[in-house]
């Protein structure tokens, strides 16, 4: 059972913008403008892609654009723009530009995840 699930996460569909430095972070809020979507932060410090991360990709794709982020040494200008110090952080930024919005819950978990994505993504896909 475990392989299986190993093989199902390795290759479960993901729409996961990655952001590694400064100028793709542009671009990616460029393609978030251009389409109107909430932009969805993600800081992680785990070195793959989590099978949650993917899930909530998939399930608010075209309603939001989630974009992960390492911290690396290229990434530190882009974690010292929003203030994150500890990670996993998540924040979203409204498509209006209005003031970006962190998670602030209990735990990084399914529910409590896809609860407060779904109150900040759109109601309609683009």
């Amino acid at each position: 059972a475990k392989d299986m699930k190993s093989f199902v996460d390795e290759n479960m569909p993901s729409v996961i913008e990655r952001v590694s430095d400064t100028s793709s972070l542009d671009k990616y809020q460029e393609k978030a403008a251009k389409h109107g979507l909430p932009q969805v932060l993600l800081f992680t410090s785990k070195a793959k892609t989590l099978p949650i991360s993917k899930y909530l990709s998939t399930e608010f794709r075209r309603r939001l654009l989630l974009a992960e982020i390492h911290p690396t040494k290229p990434n530190k200008a882009v974690m010292d723009k929003y203030g994150i110090t500890e990670l996993p952080a998540l924040i979203v930024i409204p498509p209006d530009g209005g003031e970006p919005i962190r998670y602030d819950g209990d735990g990084f978990t399914k529910n409590k995840l896809q609860s407060f994505l779904s109150k900040h993504a759109l109601k309609e896909k683009v």
